[in-house]
């Protein structure tokens, strides 16, 4: 699988248009269903982290970790661009084409019922594809997953949406629940229900650098969608609004030449968020 992320801090955007367009966009308010057919929301969890491991690299050490987006439903997420292109730079790297992009929510029968702000969608010529802009973020933290002291903090990540992983079992699941979106396009992403797009701990980014970090228990924590582009329910009470964090509590051992990791415990999960099934 080509590396669908790159590192995202959003330094400036280029062009007067797209920036007016970004700023003025409310940031979490959610705009009230329309009074016709009623939007269908995503529900997009996170898979409990796995195949933890450490990464020995030019005197660094890293912990390596895969992720899993999944999405529970009912409804997919639909992610469009704004169709208006302008320059921005990212990580101190001038990008050609930026546009906004907007969440598309529908409907059961598959028409766009509400749209809302989703943040910046830019191409990135190495990996000639479309990211999508603060879809995640990943900490080490102490003595507790929710209020501990961070100890490793990543940029927020960015990711292209492609269905990867059917998270069903039978052929009938899976005729009830298509897969949907195919490309990692400017103009249209997204993940539907039923399905998870994956990202093993070989592929860049996904990993916290520990260097000396002393023996001890940690968590890894990996919450999605951190400044909440996506709606997941009407309100941010919903119960999808509320799922989108997990850890895992992990040992650092360094009693031998190398530092080793033993996995403690992990957030409540059910189902395929406890480790996903299926093919594309």
């Amino acid at each position: 699988m080509p590396d669908r992320r790159s590192r995202k801090v959003l330094v400036a955007i280029g062009g007067m248009l797209l920036a007016a367009l970004v700023a003025a966009m409310p940031a979490t308010a959610a705009p009230k269903p329309p009074s016709g057919p009623q939007p269908v929301y995503p529900n997009v969890v996170e898979e409990v982290p796995s195949h933890l491991a450490i990464q020995n690299d030019h005197q660094q050490e890293w912990l390596r970790f895969t992720t899993t987006h999944i999405n529970l439903g009912p409804g997919n997420l639909q992610i469009r661009g704004g169709g208006q292109i302008a320059p921005c730079t990212i990580d101190g790297i001038a990008y050609d084409q930026c546009t906004v992009a907007t969440q598309e929510v529908l409907d059961s029968a598959g028409n766009v019922a509400l749209t809302h702000p989703a943040g910046v969608a830019f191409f990135h010529p190495e990996h000639n594809h479309w990211h999508q802009s603060a879809v995640a973020a990943f900490k080490i933290v102490k003595d507790d997953p929710h209020t501990g002291t961070p100890v490793a903090t990543g940029v927020k990540i960015t990711f292209c949406f492609v269905d990867v992983v059917f998270t069903g079992i039978t052929g009938t699941e899976k005729k009830a629940l298509p897969r949907s979106y195919f490309e990692c396009n400017g103009d249209l992403q997204g993940l539907a229900a039923g399905w998870a797009d994956s990202y093993h701990q070989s592929t860049p980014l996904q990993e916290l650098e520990v260097t000396g970090l002393p023996a001890g228990d940690y968590y890894l924590t990996h919450e999605a969608d951190p400044e909440n582009h996506w709606l997941e329910g009407p309100g941010a009470t919903s119960p999808g609004e509320l799922d989108n964090f997990t850890w895992l509590k992990f040992h650092l051992s360094r009693t031998g030449a190398n530092p080793e990791i033993t996995v403690l415990n992990h957030s409540a999960c059910f189902g395929s968020q406890c480790g996903t099934s299926g093919n594309p």
